[in-house]
């Protein structure tokens, strides 16, 4: 089992940078706040949270909680560059199913940086007991769902109109699934 609060884990871009993943800790506040504030104002409106507001994020830093949600920071040169989170519940009949969100600054897509923080976040849910990962993403984020695809994630389905972006417009969502311990040891194949 892995031990949350001395886990890093350093990796490599497709370009060659060196990142380091390590879990958010309280102290990551004004960094992660700096993080959301370079997010582009036409990304803003897709995501669940109003992460340019500094309340939100100390928030976050102020009821860190790794039981309920582990979110893991990409750092370049003690700079914030991606944040995962995996959301899970300790009962209930979602015990077993984790909810991931990933973040990537855009100077650094297309490196391979979204794809190593699924990934890790894949390893880590694994380790924790989980048994399937569940990721709901906006479908006109065609480089965020190729990093889940990549990973091992298929579409599962896609719900038109769910939810409403910053400006209330309709927005379908893409539900994209990943067995990381299939039920009797049978994979699902979804339907990508």
């Amino acid at each position: 089992m892995v031990d949350l609060n001395k886990y890093q884990k350093g990796v490599s871009l497709k370009d060659g940078t060196k990142i380091l993943l390590r879990p958010m800790v309280a102290e990551d506040m004004d960094a992660l706040h700096e993080f959301f504030k370079a997010v582009p104002k036409d990304e803003l409106r897709y995501l669940r949270e109003d992460v340019s507001s500094t309340s939100v994020v100390s928030g976050w830093a102020d009821t860190l909680d790794y039981k309920r949600v582990l979110p893991i920071l990409a750092l370049k040169d003690d700079k914030i560059i991606g944040d995962a989170t995996l959301h899970r519940r300790e009962f209930g009949w979602k015990w077993h199913v984790g909810m991931v969100r990933v973040f990537v600054h855009q100077d650094f897509r297309r490196v391979g940086l979204g794809h190593q923080m699924v990934e890790e976040i894949v390893v880590l849910a694994r380790e924790l007991g989980l048994e399937k990962l569940i990721a709901e993403l906006p479908d006109i984020s065609t480089p965020a769902i190729n990093a889940f695809r990549k990973t091992g994630f298929g579409r599962a389905a896609v719900i038109p109109n769910l939810v409403k972006d910053r400006e209330n417009r309709p927005v379908d969502v893409v539900v994209v699934i990943r067995d990381i311990k299939p039920p009797h040891d049978e994979e699902y194949d979804y339907d990508l």
